[in-house]
């Protein structure tokens, strides 16, 4: 994957005050919001992503896979689809995740109706990348996944 692009789009993430980084290592999850915070800094392989609070390095060049994420595979009955961006490693683990807004949530993360401003700022994002150096959109659900290689046009599934 081409390192430029992974910047940034990580950077552009991080810069948007309104994501929420989810690490998971199988057997705990920190989830991180991104308030005010500077771009990363890179140097050489790595990511230095950085708040007043609390700080994460990422191995750059370990990211091998880059998915937008629309997600009904979940267990949480006030909303129903997560979207988020998963960044991967070559043997298809996750490194870190990216969530955007949720538009069943208000700014409190209490459930709401529909915001469909929020599912519009997901799809913006996805938009931009989807189809650059092998960046997908998948559709989790049902058990299944769907991967696309295009959004703007006809779907090319892969």
């Amino acid at each position: 994957m081409n390192q430029e692009i992974i910047k940034k789009l990580v950077t552009e993430l991080i810069t948007s005050d309104q994501m929420l980084v989810v690490i998971d290592s199988g057997g705990a999850v920190s989830e991180m919001h991104v308030r005010d915070m500077p771009a990363p800094e890179y140097k050489g392989q790595w990511a230095t992503i950085e708040s007043q609070d609390w700080h994460v390095h990422l191995n750059m060049a370990t990211v091998d896979g880059v998915q937008f994420v629309e997600n009904s595979d979940q267990t949480h009955d006030v909303m129903p689809k997560l979207f988020y961006v998963r960044l991967s490693s070559g043997d298809g683990v996750t490194l870190i995740r990216f969530y955007f807004p949720n538009p069943w949530l208000d700014d409190d993360e209490s459930p709401t109706e529909f915001q469909p401003e929020r599912l519009q700022y997901f799809e913006d994002f996805r938009d931009r990348y989807v189809g650059t150096d092998g960046i997908v959109f998948v559709r989790r659900g049902g058990g299944k996944d769907r991967y696309f290689a295009d959004v703007a046009g006809i779907a090319a599934e892969v």
